[in-house]
Formats: C-alpha cells, sequence, structure tokens
C-alpha cells in the first residue's frame, strides 16, 4: 500500500496545528471480483461531520475517508481509501503525527479470501464465498508504542443501542472514551440513540443527538482528555 503511505505523508506534511487530530470516516469495500463488493450503509457523513467540527475548532486535521458521494470542505486534509487494508495502512501511516484519533468509519469485518480479476460467472445452485477477518485497527495501534501519548475514541454500533458492548470495547481494545449508537444513525441526520462512554467512567446520554451535536461532543471530549495530559 505505498501509495497509501505516500498519500498520507503528502497530506500530513502540509498539516499544521494543535492539536493534530486523525478521523476515520465512511464505510469500505471489500471486492469479491471486478464488479461486484461488500459493503455496509454508511455515507460518511459523521466522519466528514467530524472532521468539520475539528478544523472549526482550530486543529489539525486528516480525515482517512472510505467511499463515498459526500464532499469534504476546505481545511481539512482528507485521504481517499477504498478497502479495510487500505484504511488500516493510512491510519498506522498517520498515527505518529495525530494527538488524537477519533474512528468513526464503519470498517468491515470480512473481506473475501479469494478476488477474481474478471467477473464471476452464474452458476446452478448456491455460491458460498469464503472470508477471512480484515485487520481490527484500534486493535492494532492499542499495541503501538506512541499509544499512551495519544487520545482514541472508538464508535460501537449494534441494531440497538447497547451499552454493555459499547464498554467491551472501551476497555478491551484500550479506548479514552466511545459512542454508542444504532444502525438506525446510517443514512439519517441524527442518531436514534446515542451515549458517550469515558474510561475514567463518565458518561453522557445524548439521546436522537444530530450528527453535528454528536461530533461536538467527541471533540470537547478529545481535547478535554488531551489538555488534561499536558
Amino acid at each position: 500500500m505505498t501509495v497509501i503511505v505516500r498519500d498520507v505523508q503528502a497530506k500530513t506534511a502540509g498539516l499544521t496545528g494543535r492539536p493534530r487530530i486523525l478521523i476515520t470516516g465512511g464505510p469500505t469495500c471489500e471486492d469479491l471480483d471486478a464488479v461486484r463488493f461488500l459493503t455496509n450503509r454508511s455515507t460518511g457523513r459523521m466522519g466528514i461531520e467530524v472532521a468539520q467540527m475539528a478544523a472549526a475548532s482550530g486543529a489539525a486535521v486528516l480525515l482517512v475517508l472510505g467511499p463515498t458521494h459526500l464532499a469534504v470542505s476546505d481545511g481539512v486534509g482528507c485521504v481517499r481509501v477504498r478497502s479495510a487494508q487500505e484504511m488500516h495502512d493510512a491510519v498506522h501511516a498517520a498515527f505518529a503525527w495525530c494527538d488524537i484519533l477519533i474512528m468513526t468509519a464503519a470498517v468491515a469485518d470480512y473481506t473475501p479470501v479469494q478476488v477474481l480479476d474478471g467477473k464471476m460467472k452464474k452458476g446452478e445452485g448456491n455460491l458460498i464465498l469464503e472470508l477471512k477477518r480484515t485487520p481490527d485497527i484500534l486493535k492494532s495501534v492499542a499495541a503501538r508504542e506512541e499509544r499512551s501519548e495519544k487520545v482514541v475514541i472508538g464508535f460501537a454500533l449494534e441494531k440497538d443501542l447497547d451499552l454493555d458492548e459499547a464498554f467491551r470495547k472501551l476497555t478491551t481494545k484500550k479506548l479514552d472514551g466511545i459512542i454508542a449508537n444504532t444502525a438506525a444513525s446510517f443514512g439519517a441526520e441524527a442518531a436514534a440513540s446515542a451515549c458517550y462512554l469515558g474510561a475514567d467512567g463518565t458518561r453522557q446520554d445524548l439521546g436522537a443527538a444530530s450528527k453535528t451535536e454528536i461530533a461536538r461532543t467527541l471533540i470537547e471530549k478529545a481535547q478535554a482528555i488531551l489538555f488534561s495530559r499536558s
């Protein structure tokens, strides 16, 4: 993924400011063949809202964005990626640069073992696909030597609001904070229900907050944690 790494290096070289915030957004597309892929309903809007809110706060911002039709405003550095592996590589390429990482992206958990060069032909009967796990980006950055110097915040999206699952991810992935929300937020103006959980035991119920409101909460929480350590 040399092209992705070079793109990240070029974008971060031109970003100055304090703090430096790395954000992921959008879905990933996991190719089956030359015309088909696996993806999800994420539009990338949450990540774009967080990036724009971060830029408005005066931070230097890099957004690693999966496939989406949405535009990114000026003032936000943006690296476009397609697959979970490309997002993984972009995040790791920029991790040493950033002070804060906010992972809003809906990254695919599985990707096809084999990708056909051409178009898969239709046959009789059912088709069985073999899938393998994609890299767990949050888990992998938790193992980085620089992790203790960073603020890392994630998302826990389930069909219904699941604070137990959010807390599990918060602790096992060694996050500083996490937003629990529901699948109804995909493509919507607001989350059906959202809640922020902090590693320090804080909890803030956000209710049916707009994505702009969630973005504001995330930036305020992340910067507060960062500044408390300085």
